[in-house]
């Protein structure tokens, strides 16, 4: 958990310290430092504004108060020559003797006038109408009391002067000391107001007296001239209704007067105000440039951004997909010299699977070199080869045989790609893979038991072998070799023992060549030798008996001993053929002669050899037509009891008719019927044929009598064997006791326990059984006994020498004594001569057939046979 949120914080933290997210951050400070400290300047400067309009006032008023005082106290002391020159001259005399003493004020400004105690006009200068003042506020303030003092009316008009004047007043007292009247100085209230400067006071500012009672005598405001207004007279109520926060208001010392000065706040505030609005715009202005060179800033980091993203992303991916990968990564930069040469290339970056194929760290293999990690990388081309690489471009791959200790793998499989300023290597490792090829390569090309070259290989060698001796001018032999008896083996005594049987024969045949000769298993039971290069012919026959003789050497298989032997065909280049597959032929048919001469013999090719393979490629064109064209025919071989003589039963025998060669014997063509496949529909034929025959004699009145038909190993394995019998027996009409199939040991012992129930299913529908040929094959006599057999026929090989083989009468009478101890008949066959049926008599066998009584014989010499008196044969 703790570890999750060090991530978590540290993920935000290096998130925080991104431009595109501190960019903005610290723009948006700056401009809050901007904004403050422009606010900050712009409070001090109106600050500086509000005090220098202080300031301002303070001295304005100062000043005007000054001047003010100055006009009053001038004045008054005009008010007070009068009063002297009335007290003294009296009201008439006053003004001209002042006139004379140059002492009256400027009639243009001021108008000096003398009232009565009647409150009447009695002298003025100018000269004016005489009027009364008595109903006059300031009249009947001095009236009504000595103040003492000079008394300033507020602005009036009447009928000597129609122009609005300020009156300022004294009391004139007799000599009593009682009121005696006034006098007056009227002057124009704007004279209080002329002082009025726009430099200073602006277009708006405000200039002006006020009387104690609150009433304006006299206010200028810009242009325009006021008085007679009320203001209130309350502490600060005029301030606060003549000038707002830029005036001031000062009393005249001596006279109920007060001096008046304001200021337009907007006028004295101008300043400061046109510099707000520049430090305003200023900063506006420089924020709006940081927020445009902050947002490109930010849209620059943030493409940045998302491009390191983008590759962090593809590095972890890279990383990822590397580390898990099976193939080695190796990313390495050139190293130049001086000259700019590659000499090497620095490993800098490798993922897991590259340290194990180098059996180091990645710490160690990131910080060394290609030529310090493989020394042997100057001198062996890889290093040139991967230069290549930098100098051609694009991507390379090849496979190659590692021969370098520090990387540990076979086979190699590398693709090398030229990127900026070095090179990406993947390397992988295929020795697995190259040994699967090899193992397949090995499998096509040589034979799976026997581990010898198989037929492609051996025909690739012979071509090859042919070219060389046809450029150099020598000989090639060609030997093709078959095992004389080991289809006895391999049915007698099962699939297995051939196999073994054949790896012993393979091994005794390699054995007996030189390194330069090629011995394989071509099929089956069939071999070829290859000879290199034979001095003779003659030279060649020593190593070909060496092989026959190894072959004839008895051989231990399933624990029983067995001795096979060798037919071998030679063939020589060029005498027999110029190519591999005349020579094959040739020696194949060399092969045939061997075998047809007995076997176990070694013949060389000759053009005649020839004749006999096309002979056999005639027969078994015409064996595919001749059941269709009914060329084959039946003959029957009689069976006698050696006891009564009787003729007891028959072997059917097929010939063939054939419309060129005459009669062929079966054993020139039921090979070749066998090898075809169509054995099958003959021996049908045979089967169907006779039992017809069978119940032809039977119905011709003739002693019923059992009919043999011989099965061959194909026919055994057909699954519809038992169908083919019942339908034969149906068809025919033949009691099934009548019929007896034989079939031989290999045919039984290829697949035993198949071979007994099949056997069983024949015998129960009565068809009797036998064992052909017996003695010749591998039967297992523990088998023996649960064959569904009643008959056992001793083979000819065994009976041709009776008489004259110990040996042969030995394996006769075995043979007769084992069958009667299994409660089985014993028929001889192949009986040719007296001497061997008296053998055969002596010991106890109970049936024969052989040229002593019979040849096989047509149906109808058979019927005949049959009809005719009872022939001693016995």
């Amino acid at each position: 958990m703790n570890s999750a949120k060090e991530s978590l914080r540290a993920r935000w933290l290096r998130r925080g310290l991104d431009t595109h997210v501190s960019l903005p951050l610290f723009a948006l400070l700056l401009l809050v430092a901007i904004w403050l400290v422009t606010f900050h300047e712009i409070d001090a400067e109106r600050q500086h504004a509000q005090d220098a309009a202080a300031d301002s006032l303070h001295e304005m008023l100062g000043t005007y108060e000054a001047q003010v005082a100055r006009s009053i106290d001038g004045i008054d002391q005009t008010l007070r020559m009068l009063k002297y020159a009335v007290e003294r001259k009296g009201p008439l005399g006053a003004l001209p003797e002042l006139g004379r003493e140059g002492l009256l004020p400027p009639g243009v400004v001021f108008v000096v006038s003398i009232v009565d105690r009647n409150g009447v006009t009695v002298a003025s200068n100018p000269r004016a109408l005489s009027i009364s003042v008595a109903d006059q506020g300031y009249f009947k303030f001095h009236q009504e009391r000595d103040s003492g003092a000079t008394f300033v009316s507020p602005a009036l008009r009447d009928a000597a002067n129609s122009e609005w004047h300020l009156h300022f007043t004294r009391r004139l007292d007799d000599v009593d000391g009682n009121f005696a009247g006034i006098v007056i100085v009227e002057t124009d209230p704007a004279y209080f107001t002329s002082s009025y400067e726009r430099s200073r006071l602006g277009e708006r500012g405000m200039l002006g007296l006020v009387g104690s009672d609150g009433v304006v005598r006299a206010l200028r405001t810009g242009d325009k001239m006021s008085f007679g207004q009320r203001l209130g007279t309350a502490d600060g109520e005029i301030e606060n209704q003549i000038g707002g926060k830029y005036s001031g208001i000062s009393e005249l010392h001596g006279i109920a007067l007060n001096v008046l000065v304001g200021l337009d706040e907007q006028e004295l505030m101008a300043g400061f105000e046109r510099q707000r609005r520049e430090k305003l715009w200023e900063a506006a202005t420089l924020s709006a440039g940081l927020v445009v060179l902050t947002a490109l800033a930010w849209l620059w980091s943030w493409q940045g951004a998302r491009s390191r993203a983008r590759m962090r992303r593809a590095q972890e991916t890279y990383a990822a997909a590397s580390e898990a990968s099976m193939d080695a990564f190796f990313v390495m930069r050139e190293v130049r010299n001086g000259d700019g040469v590659i000499v090497d290339f620095k490993i800098v970056e490798a993922n897991v699977r590259a340290a194990q194929m180098t059996g180091t760290s990645k710490q160690e293999l990131c910080s060394t070199t290609l030529c310090q990690l493989i020394p042997a990388a100057r001198g062996n081309g890889m290093l040139k080869g991967l230069i290549e690489v930098i100098a051609a471009g694009g991507m390379h791959e090849q496979e190659w045989q590692n021969t370098v200790p520090q990387l540990r793998a076979r086979w190699l499989h590398q693709q090398v790609v030229a990127v900026q300023g070095g090179i990406v290597a993947i390397v992988r490792d295929i020795s697995e893979r190259k040994a699967a090829e090899e193992r397949m390569l090995h499998l096509a090309h040589h034979d799976t038991l026997t581990g010898l070259p198989n037929r492609s290989l051996i025909s690739d060698r012979l071509e090859h072998t042919i070219a060389q001796a046809r450029r150099n001018g020598g000989t090639v032999l060609v030997a093709f070799m078959d095992l004389d008896g080991f289809k006895l083996v391999n049915d007698g005594l099962g699939h297995n023992a051939g196999d073994e049987l054949l790896k012993v024969v393979a091994e005794r045949m390699s054995g007996c060549l030189r390194e330069s000769d090629t011995v394989g298993r071509f099929g089956g039971d069939e071999f070829v030798l290859l000879l290199d290069e034979p001095a003779s012919v003659v030279d060649a026959t020593p190593v070909l008996e060496r092989v026959r003789k190894a072959v004839l050497q008895s051989i231990s298989v399933s624990g029983q001993e067995v001795q096979v032997s060798c037919s071998i065909g030679v063939a020589v280049y060029p005498n027999d053929g110029g190519d591999a597959g005349t020579l094959l032929m040739n020696a194949d048919a060399a092969m045939y002669r061997a075998k047809e001469l007995g076997k176990n013999n070694i013949q060389f090719y000759t053009r005649e050899m020839n004749a006999s393979i096309e002979e056999k490629l005639l027969l078994l064109e015409g064996l595919r037509s001749a059941l269709d064209e009914r060329q084959f025919r039946l003959v029957y071989q009689p069976k006698v009891d050696l006891r009564t003589g009787r003729v007891f039963g028959v072997e059917a025998l097929v010939r063939w008719d054939h419309p060129e060669h005459g009669v062929i014997g079966p054993d020139r063509f039921i090979p070749l019927a066998e090898e075809s496949g169509m054995i099958i529909a003959l021996g049908d034929w045979v089967l169907r044929s006779a039992c017809a025959q069978n119940r032809a004699w039977q119905r011709a009145g003739l002693a019923p009598l059992r009919i043999s038909v011989n099965v061959s190993p194909r026919q055994f394995e057909d699954p519809q064997l038992v169908e083919r019998v019942q339908r034969a027996l149906a068809d025919s009409g033949l009691t099934a006791e009548w019929l007896e199939l034989e079939v031989t040991e290999g045919v039984i012992m290829r697949d035993l326990q198949q071979a007994v129930a099949k056997m069983a299913a024949v015998r129960a529908m009565g068809v009797s059984l036998s064992i052909d040929d017996f003695g010749t094959g591998y039967s297992s006599l523990s088998a023996l006994k649960s064959f569904p057999i009643s008959t056992l026929k001793i083979d000819k090989s065994f009976v041709r020498d009776l008489g004259r083989s110990s040996g042969d009468e030995a394996i006769a009478s075995s043979i007769i004594g084992l069958a009667h101890r299994l409660k089985l008949r014993v028929i001889a066959e192949g009986v040719e001569t007296e001497q061997q049926r008296s053998f055969l008599r002596e010991n106890g066998c109970d049936e024969m057939q052989g040229y002593l009584f019979s040849r096989p014989l047509p149906p109808e010499q058979l019927a005949l046979l049959l009809v005719a008196p009872v022939i001693e044969a016995a």
